[in-house]
Protein backbone atom coordinates (compact mmCIF):
# COMPACT_ATOMS: atom_id res chain seq x y z
CA UNK A 1 0.00 0.00 0.00
CA UNK A 2 2.41 2.20 0.95
CA UNK A 3 4.90 1.94 -2.65
CA UNK A 4 1.30 2.50 -4.71
CA UNK A 5 0.66 5.46 -3.48
CA UNK A 6 4.66 7.87 -4.15
CA UNK A 7 3.45 5.55 -7.75
CA UNK A 8 0.10 7.29 -8.04
CA UNK A 9 1.52 10.66 -7.21
CA UNK A 10 4.46 10.39 -10.02
CA UNK A 11 1.59 9.43 -12.69
CA UNK A 12 -0.63 12.65 -11.42
CA UNK A 13 2.46 14.70 -11.82
CA UNK A 14 3.15 13.38 -15.39
CA UNK A 15 0.14 13.55 -16.66
CA UNK A 16 0.69 17.38 -15.61
CA UNK A 17 3.34 18.02 -17.19
CA UNK A 18 2.09 16.89 -20.64
CA UNK A 19 -0.85 18.96 -20.20
CA UNK A 20 1.41 22.22 -19.66
CA UNK A 21 3.50 20.99 -22.81
CA UNK A 22 0.24 20.87 -24.89
CA UNK A 23 -1.03 24.22 -23.53
CA UNK A 24 2.77 25.96 -24.59
CA UNK A 25 2.70 24.24 -28.23
CA UNK A 26 -0.63 25.28 -28.74
CA UNK A 27 0.28 28.91 -27.45
CA UNK A 28 3.24 29.01 -29.47
CA UNK A 29 1.92 27.73 -33.21
CA UNK A 30 -1.32 30.20 -32.42
CA UNK A 31 1.31 33.12 -32.66
CA UNK A 32 3.55 32.26 -35.21
CA UNK A 33 0.15 31.48 -37.25
CA UNK A 34 -0.66 35.23 -36.76
CA UNK A 35 2.45 36.61 -37.50
CA UNK A 36 2.56 34.76 -40.64
CA UNK A 37 -1.18 35.85 -41.56
CA UNK A 38 0.08 39.28 -41.10
CA UNK A 39 3.36 38.91 -42.64
CA UNK A 40 1.65 37.06 -45.92
CA UNK A 41 -1.63 39.92 -45.54
CA UNK A 42 1.71 42.92 -45.67
CA UNK A 43 2.45 44.15 -49.24
CA UNK A 44 5.24 46.84 -49.10
CA UNK A 45 2.42 49.36 -48.49
CA UNK A 46 2.18 51.69 -45.03
CA UNK A 47 -1.56 51.22 -44.62
CA UNK A 48 -2.05 47.71 -43.09
CA UNK A 49 -4.86 46.64 -45.76
CA UNK A 50 -3.53 48.92 -49.13
CA UNK A 51 -6.83 47.28 -51.23
CA UNK A 52 -9.18 49.69 -48.61
CA UNK A 53 -7.22 52.55 -49.85
CA UNK A 54 -8.89 53.55 -53.19
CA UNK A 55 -9.50 56.44 -55.04
CA UNK A 56 -12.70 58.42 -53.60
CA UNK A 57 -14.42 61.62 -54.31
CA UNK A 58 -17.30 62.74 -51.88
CA UNK A 59 -19.74 65.59 -52.64
CA UNK A 60 -20.15 68.35 -49.86
CA UNK A 61 -23.03 70.72 -51.03
CA UNK A 62 -25.42 70.50 -53.90
CA UNK A 63 -27.72 72.72 -55.83
CA UNK A 64 -30.32 72.01 -58.28
CA UNK A 65 -32.03 74.83 -60.38
CA UNK A 66 -33.71 75.07 -64.20
CA UNK A 67 -31.54 76.90 -66.23
CA UNK A 68 -32.56 79.20 -69.29
CA UNK A 69 -31.16 79.38 -72.35
CA UNK A 70 -32.63 80.20 -76.09
CA UNK A 71 -33.77 77.31 -76.75
CA UNK A 72 -35.63 76.36 -72.93
CA UNK A 73 -35.33 75.31 -69.86
CA UNK A 74 -32.70 72.52 -68.64
CA UNK A 75 -32.63 70.86 -65.47
CA UNK A 76 -29.45 71.33 -63.92
CA UNK A 77 -27.10 70.65 -61.29
CA UNK A 78 -24.14 72.10 -59.45
CA UNK A 79 -21.87 70.14 -57.04
CA UNK A 80 -18.85 70.95 -54.53
CA UNK A 81 -16.64 67.89 -54.68
CA UNK A 82 -13.89 66.99 -52.59
CA UNK A 83 -10.97 64.38 -53.13
CA UNK A 84 -11.80 62.61 -50.04
CA UNK A 85 -9.41 59.96 -51.25
CA UNK A 86 -5.36 59.57 -49.76
CA UNK A 87 -4.01 59.98 -53.06
CA UNK A 88 -3.31 63.36 -55.53
CA UNK A 89 -5.74 62.58 -58.44
CA UNK A 90 -4.27 65.49 -60.37
CA UNK A 91 -3.90 64.38 -63.79
CA UNK A 92 -5.83 61.39 -63.72
CA UNK A 93 -9.29 60.92 -65.90
CA UNK A 94 -12.46 61.30 -63.60
CA UNK A 95 -15.33 60.90 -65.57
CA UNK A 96 -18.68 62.32 -64.35
CA UNK A 97 -22.02 61.23 -65.55
CA UNK A 98 -25.91 62.88 -64.70
CA UNK A 99 -28.84 61.52 -65.37
CA UNK A 100 -32.37 63.63 -65.49
CA UNK A 101 -35.15 61.24 -64.92
CA UNK A 102 -38.48 62.18 -65.76
CA UNK A 103 -40.83 61.01 -63.09
CA UNK A 104 -44.13 61.63 -65.02
CA UNK A 105 -43.31 60.28 -68.07
CA UNK A 106 -39.48 58.05 -67.66
CA UNK A 107 -37.80 59.95 -69.95
CA UNK A 108 -34.38 59.98 -69.28
CA UNK A 109 -31.66 62.56 -70.62
CA UNK A 110 -28.00 62.10 -69.71
CA UNK A 111 -25.26 64.75 -69.51
CA UNK A 112 -21.19 64.35 -69.15
CA UNK A 113 -18.09 65.79 -68.18
CA UNK A 114 -15.15 65.37 -67.58
CA UNK A 115 -11.86 66.22 -66.01
CA UNK A 116 -7.91 65.59 -66.28
CA UNK A 117 -6.59 68.95 -64.25
CA UNK A 118 -5.05 69.28 -60.99
CA UNK A 119 -6.82 67.58 -57.70
CA UNK A 120 -4.84 67.64 -55.04
CA UNK A 121 -5.96 65.78 -51.44
CA UNK A 122 -8.51 67.74 -49.90
CA UNK A 123 -9.32 70.16 -52.76
CA UNK A 124 -12.32 71.29 -53.58
CA UNK A 125 -13.80 71.62 -57.21
CA UNK A 126 -16.88 72.84 -58.78
CA UNK A 127 -19.09 70.93 -60.70
CA UNK A 128 -21.78 71.61 -63.01
CA UNK A 129 -24.11 69.43 -65.43
CA UNK A 130 -27.23 70.47 -66.99
CA UNK A 131 -29.64 68.27 -69.20
CA UNK A 132 -29.12 68.82 -73.10
CA UNK A 133 -33.10 68.33 -73.90
CA UNK A 134 -34.88 71.56 -73.07
CA UNK A 135 -38.39 72.00 -71.38
CA UNK A 136 -41.48 74.72 -71.82
CA UNK A 137 -42.28 75.47 -68.08
CA UNK A 138 -45.76 76.46 -67.48
CA UNK A 139 -46.43 79.82 -65.43
CA UNK A 140 -48.16 77.19 -62.72
CA UNK A 141 -44.72 75.50 -60.83
CA UNK A 142 -47.25 73.02 -59.60
CA UNK A 143 -47.23 71.75 -63.40
CA UNK A 144 -43.33 71.60 -63.57
CA UNK A 145 -41.98 67.90 -64.73
CA UNK A 146 -40.69 66.51 -61.44
CA UNK A 147 -37.55 65.84 -62.25
CA UNK A 148 -35.25 63.39 -60.45
CA UNK A 149 -30.81 63.60 -61.14
CA UNK A 150 -28.16 61.25 -60.10
CA UNK A 151 -24.84 62.00 -60.36
CA UNK A 152 -22.17 59.53 -61.01
CA UNK A 153 -18.45 59.40 -61.48
CA UNK A 154 -15.38 56.63 -62.96
CA UNK A 155 -11.93 57.54 -61.33
CA UNK A 156 -9.12 56.33 -63.47
CA UNK A 157 -9.81 53.72 -66.18
CA UNK A 158 -11.99 51.61 -64.56
CA UNK A 159 -15.23 49.72 -65.12
CA UNK A 160 -18.85 49.58 -64.07
CA UNK A 161 -18.02 47.95 -60.69
CA UNK A 162 -15.75 51.24 -59.56
CA UNK A 163 -18.63 54.04 -60.23
CA UNK A 164 -19.43 56.52 -57.58
CA UNK A 165 -22.84 58.01 -56.80
CA UNK A 166 -22.15 61.14 -55.63
CA UNK A 167 -25.88 62.15 -54.94
CA UNK A 168 -29.50 61.65 -55.48
CA UNK A 169 -31.84 64.63 -55.59
CA UNK A 170 -34.72 66.22 -56.99
CA UNK A 171 -34.63 69.32 -59.11
CA UNK A 172 -36.23 72.52 -57.29
CA UNK A 173 -38.43 74.60 -58.96
CA UNK A 174 -36.55 77.56 -58.91
CA UNK A 175 -34.66 79.03 -62.43
CA UNK A 176 -31.49 81.05 -62.40
CA UNK A 177 -28.77 81.20 -65.14
CA UNK A 178 -26.01 79.03 -64.61
CA UNK A 179 -23.80 81.92 -63.58
CA UNK A 180 -25.93 83.26 -60.67
CA UNK A 181 -26.27 79.29 -59.81
CA UNK A 182 -22.73 79.03 -59.01
CA UNK A 183 -22.07 81.94 -57.42
CA UNK A 184 -24.69 80.64 -54.71
CA UNK A 185 -22.64 77.18 -54.51
CA UNK A 186 -19.57 79.57 -53.93
CA UNK A 187 -21.69 81.38 -51.40
CA UNK A 188 -22.23 78.15 -49.39
CA UNK A 189 -25.74 78.77 -49.94
CA UNK A 190 -26.40 75.07 -51.44
CA UNK A 191 -27.24 72.17 -49.36
CA UNK A 192 -25.12 70.37 -47.86
CA UNK A 193 -24.66 67.03 -47.62
CA UNK A 194 -24.09 65.65 -44.49
CA UNK A 195 -22.45 62.09 -44.64
CA UNK A 196 -20.11 59.85 -42.25
CA UNK A 197 -16.32 60.02 -43.30
CA UNK A 198 -14.27 57.01 -43.04
CA UNK A 199 -10.43 57.64 -42.08
CA UNK A 200 -8.10 57.88 -44.99
CA UNK A 201 -5.67 55.50 -42.73
CA UNK A 202 -7.19 53.58 -40.50
CA UNK A 203 -5.01 52.25 -38.01
CA UNK A 204 -6.72 49.15 -37.07
CA UNK A 205 -7.98 47.13 -39.81
CA UNK A 206 -11.96 46.99 -40.10
CA UNK A 207 -13.00 43.87 -39.37
CA UNK A 208 -16.90 42.61 -40.20
CA UNK A 209 -18.68 40.51 -37.28
CA UNK A 210 -19.37 36.37 -38.60
CA UNK A 211 -23.23 37.75 -38.38
CA UNK A 212 -23.08 40.94 -39.64
CA UNK A 213 -26.38 42.17 -41.78
CA UNK A 214 -26.61 44.65 -44.37
CA UNK A 215 -28.65 47.53 -43.65
CA UNK A 216 -30.39 49.27 -46.34
CA UNK A 217 -29.07 52.62 -47.90
CA UNK A 218 -30.08 55.45 -46.09
CA UNK A 219 -31.26 58.67 -48.38
CA UNK A 220 -28.97 61.66 -48.13
CA UNK A 221 -29.61 64.16 -45.46
CA UNK A 222 -29.37 67.83 -46.59
CA UNK A 223 -28.93 71.16 -44.15
CA UNK A 224 -29.12 74.75 -45.00
CA UNK A 225 -25.22 76.39 -45.13
CA UNK A 226 -24.37 79.42 -44.05
CA UNK A 227 -22.81 82.71 -45.26
CA UNK A 228 -19.32 83.42 -44.51
CA UNK A 229 -17.57 86.37 -44.78
CA UNK A 230 -14.22 88.00 -43.53
CA UNK A 231 -13.79 91.21 -45.14
CA UNK A 232 -16.24 93.40 -47.76
CA UNK A 233 -16.30 91.94 -50.88
CA UNK A 234 -14.56 88.58 -50.23
CA UNK A 235 -16.66 85.46 -50.08
CA UNK A 236 -15.15 82.09 -48.31
CA UNK A 237 -15.64 78.86 -48.99
CA UNK A 238 -15.69 76.43 -46.05
CA UNK A 239 -13.09 73.74 -47.09
CA UNK A 240 -11.85 75.63 -50.13
CA UNK A 241 -8.02 77.36 -49.52
CA UNK A 242 -8.62 80.85 -51.17
CA UNK A 243 -5.35 80.82 -52.25
CA UNK A 244 -5.11 77.08 -53.81
CA UNK A 245 -7.35 77.99 -57.39
CA UNK A 246 -5.81 81.40 -58.47
CA UNK A 247 -1.73 80.39 -57.28
CA UNK A 248 -2.40 77.07 -59.44
CA UNK A 249 -2.95 79.64 -62.20
CA UNK A 250 -0.16 81.55 -61.90
CA UNK A 251 2.33 79.08 -61.58
CA UNK A 252 1.27 77.33 -64.84
CA UNK A 253 4.16 76.43 -67.01
CA UNK A 254 2.46 77.15 -70.16
CA UNK A 255 0.61 80.25 -70.80
CA UNK A 256 -0.63 82.37 -73.22
CA UNK A 257 -1.77 85.87 -73.91
CA UNK A 258 -2.19 88.73 -76.14
CA UNK A 259 -0.96 88.18 -79.89
CA UNK A 260 -0.91 84.76 -79.12
CA UNK A 261 -3.24 81.80 -81.66
CA UNK A 262 -6.26 80.46 -80.11
CA UNK A 263 -4.00 76.92 -80.57
CA UNK A 264 -1.74 78.46 -77.94
CA UNK A 265 -4.62 79.35 -75.49
CA UNK A 266 -5.82 75.66 -76.33
CA UNK A 267 -2.45 74.55 -75.36
CA UNK A 268 -2.62 76.21 -72.01
CA UNK A 269 -5.85 76.21 -70.93
CA UNK A 270 -7.75 73.30 -72.80
CA UNK A 271 -10.16 73.40 -75.26
CA UNK A 272 -12.87 76.68 -74.67
CA UNK A 273 -16.48 75.94 -73.12
CA UNK A 274 -17.71 78.44 -75.59
CA UNK A 275 -17.58 79.81 -78.62
CA UNK A 276 -19.10 82.64 -81.15
CA UNK A 277 -18.14 83.41 -84.79
CA UNK A 278 -21.51 84.62 -85.68
CA UNK A 279 -20.12 87.67 -87.00
CA UNK A 280 -17.80 87.45 -89.78
CA UNK A 281 -16.05 90.49 -88.55
CA UNK A 282 -14.90 88.75 -84.63
CA UNK A 283 -14.26 85.47 -82.98
CA UNK A 284 -14.71 84.52 -79.26
CA UNK A 285 -13.80 81.81 -77.24
CA UNK A 286 -14.42 80.96 -73.60
CA UNK A 287 -11.76 79.02 -71.61
CA UNK A 288 -12.01 78.11 -68.36
CA UNK A 289 -8.58 77.65 -66.41
CA UNK A 290 -8.13 74.64 -63.99
CA UNK A 291 -8.98 77.35 -61.42
CA UNK A 292 -11.73 77.19 -59.54
CA UNK A 293 -14.08 79.80 -61.11
CA UNK A 294 -11.36 81.84 -63.56
CA UNK A 295 -12.63 82.21 -67.16
CA UNK A 296 -10.62 83.97 -69.89
CA UNK A 297 -12.29 85.46 -72.90
CA UNK A 298 -10.37 85.70 -76.12
CA UNK A 299 -11.68 87.75 -78.48
CA UNK A 300 -10.03 87.94 -82.39
CA UNK A 301 -10.46 90.67 -84.68
CA UNK A 302 -11.69 88.86 -88.39
CA UNK A 303 -10.36 85.19 -89.05
CA UNK A 304 -6.85 85.49 -87.80
CA UNK A 305 -7.19 83.40 -84.76
CA UNK A 306 -4.77 86.05 -83.21
CA UNK A 307 -6.35 87.46 -79.58
CA UNK A 308 -6.53 90.98 -79.79
CA UNK A 309 -8.60 91.43 -76.61
CA UNK A 310 -8.62 89.15 -73.33
CA UNK A 311 -11.30 89.57 -70.91
CA UNK A 312 -10.23 87.95 -67.70
CA UNK A 313 -12.82 86.92 -64.42
CA UNK A 314 -11.54 86.07 -61.19
CA UNK A 315 -14.05 85.15 -58.34
CA UNK A 316 -13.26 87.37 -55.55
CA UNK A 317 -13.11 84.51 -53.00
CA UNK A 318 -9.53 82.84 -55.03
CA UNK A 319 -7.98 86.56 -54.19
CA UNK A 320 -5.92 87.33 -51.11
CA UNK A 321 -4.05 89.93 -52.38
CA UNK A 322 -4.38 92.45 -55.37
CA UNK A 323 -0.90 91.96 -56.34
CA UNK A 324 -2.36 88.13 -57.47
CA UNK A 325 -4.91 89.73 -60.25
CA UNK A 326 -1.67 92.34 -61.62
CA UNK A 327 0.07 89.43 -62.06
CA UNK A 328 -2.63 87.55 -64.23
CA UNK A 329 -2.48 90.51 -66.25
CA UNK A 330 0.82 90.86 -66.58
CA UNK A 331 1.23 86.99 -67.56
CA UNK A 332 -1.86 87.89 -69.94
CA UNK A 333 0.12 90.73 -71.20
CA UNK A 334 3.27 87.77 -72.04
CA UNK A 335 4.12 88.81 -75.68
CA UNK A 336 6.36 91.27 -74.15
CA UNK A 337 8.41 89.48 -71.64
CA UNK A 338 10.85 92.31 -71.30
CA UNK A 339 8.48 94.78 -70.57
CA UNK A 340 6.30 95.13 -67.56
CA UNK A 341 2.45 96.36 -67.31
CA UNK A 342 2.64 99.91 -66.12
CA UNK A 343 -0.29 100.85 -63.16
CA UNK A 344 -2.67 100.46 -61.97
CA UNK A 345 -3.25 103.95 -61.49
CA UNK A 346 -6.38 104.33 -59.68
CA UNK A 347 -9.79 105.74 -60.71
CA UNK A 348 -13.19 105.65 -59.64
CA UNK A 349 -16.49 106.10 -61.97
CA UNK A 350 -20.03 106.55 -60.52
CA UNK A 351 -22.22 105.05 -62.75
CA UNK A 352 -26.42 104.87 -62.82
CA UNK A 353 -25.87 101.35 -60.52
CA UNK A 354 -23.11 102.73 -57.98
CA UNK A 355 -19.47 102.91 -57.70
CA UNK A 356 -16.83 101.11 -59.14
CA UNK A 357 -13.28 101.24 -58.89
CA UNK A 358 -10.71 100.88 -61.60
CA UNK A 359 -6.99 100.43 -62.15
CA UNK A 360 -5.74 101.56 -65.52
CA UNK A 361 -2.82 99.43 -66.81
CA UNK A 362 -0.83 100.32 -69.85
CA UNK A 363 2.08 98.73 -71.77
CA UNK A 364 3.79 98.91 -75.19
CA UNK A 365 0.98 98.03 -77.65
CA UNK A 366 -1.32 97.34 -75.20
CA UNK A 367 -4.42 99.45 -73.07
CA UNK A 368 -6.23 97.93 -70.01
CA UNK A 369 -7.72 97.96 -66.88
CA UNK A 370 -8.43 95.69 -63.57
CA UNK A 371 -12.34 96.11 -62.64
CA UNK A 372 -12.64 95.47 -58.61
CA UNK A 373 -15.94 93.76 -57.42
CA UNK A 374 -18.75 96.20 -56.82
CA UNK A 375 -20.89 93.93 -54.89
CA UNK A 376 -21.71 90.79 -53.07
CA UNK A 377 -23.61 88.90 -55.90
CA UNK A 378 -23.39 87.40 -59.34
CA UNK A 379 -20.92 88.71 -62.05
CA UNK A 380 -20.40 92.07 -59.18
CA UNK A 381 -18.48 90.08 -56.86
CA UNK A 382 -15.73 89.02 -59.39
CA UNK A 383 -12.36 90.81 -60.28
CA UNK A 384 -12.80 92.14 -64.42
CA UNK A 385 -9.19 92.13 -66.55
CA UNK A 386 -9.46 93.92 -70.22
CA UNK A 387 -6.74 94.15 -71.94
CA UNK A 388 -6.59 94.75 -75.66
CA UNK A 389 -3.55 95.37 -78.36
CA UNK A 390 -5.98 97.44 -80.62
CA UNK A 391 -6.17 101.27 -81.38
CA UNK A 392 -10.19 101.52 -80.46
CA UNK A 393 -11.73 102.88 -77.46
CA UNK A 394 -12.15 99.53 -75.63
CA UNK A 395 -15.44 100.23 -73.36
CA UNK A 396 -16.99 101.02 -76.91
CA UNK A 397 -15.93 98.28 -78.49
CA UNK A 398 -17.00 96.04 -75.20
CA UNK A 399 -20.34 97.21 -75.00
CA UNK A 400 -21.02 97.17 -79.04
CA UNK A 401 -20.17 93.33 -78.72
CA UNK A 402 -21.81 92.52 -75.67
CA UNK A 403 -25.11 93.17 -77.16
CA UNK A 404 -24.85 90.24 -79.06
CA UNK A 405 -22.42 88.03 -77.86
CA UNK A 406 -23.78 86.39 -74.43
CA UNK A 407 -20.17 85.59 -72.73
CA UNK A 408 -19.68 89.39 -72.66
CA UNK A 409 -22.25 89.98 -69.89
CA UNK A 410 -19.81 89.42 -67.58
CA UNK A 411 -18.62 93.21 -68.48
CA UNK A 412 -21.58 95.27 -68.42
CA UNK A 413 -22.44 95.10 -64.65
CA UNK A 414 -19.09 96.86 -64.25
CA UNK A 415 -19.68 99.09 -67.44
CA UNK A 416 -22.54 100.65 -66.91
CA UNK A 417 -24.04 99.45 -70.38
CA UNK A 418 -27.05 99.06 -71.12
CA UNK A 419 -27.61 95.99 -73.32
CA UNK A 420 -31.29 95.87 -73.34
CA UNK A 421 -32.28 98.11 -76.63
Amino acid sequence: MSSARPHKRLMRQHKSLIALSFTILCSFFASFADTGEKAFAYSGDDAPYPEKSVQKIQAQSVLTWWSHDATGYHPAVGLILENSSPRDLSGTLVRFQGRFLDLRNGYTQVAREEWDGEFHRNQQRFLKMRGPTPYELPIDKDQWPRIECKVMCRVGTVGDEATQDLVVTRIDKITMTDEEAMEKLRQDQGRRIVARREPAFPSEPTRKPKEARREPVKPLVATAGALSQDRPGAIKVPGVTPRAGLNRLLTQTSFAGLGDDFFAFEQAFKRPRETDARDAGWTWARFVPDADGVEIIVGSRGRTGKADIIVAVVPSFLVMQETQVVTLAQLLYKKHKTDRLKGPQYSVRYLPSGRVQVGTLSGTGCRGAIFFPRGQVGHENNYLIQLSRLPDDLDNLLSTQARRVPMLTVYTAFAGINTSN
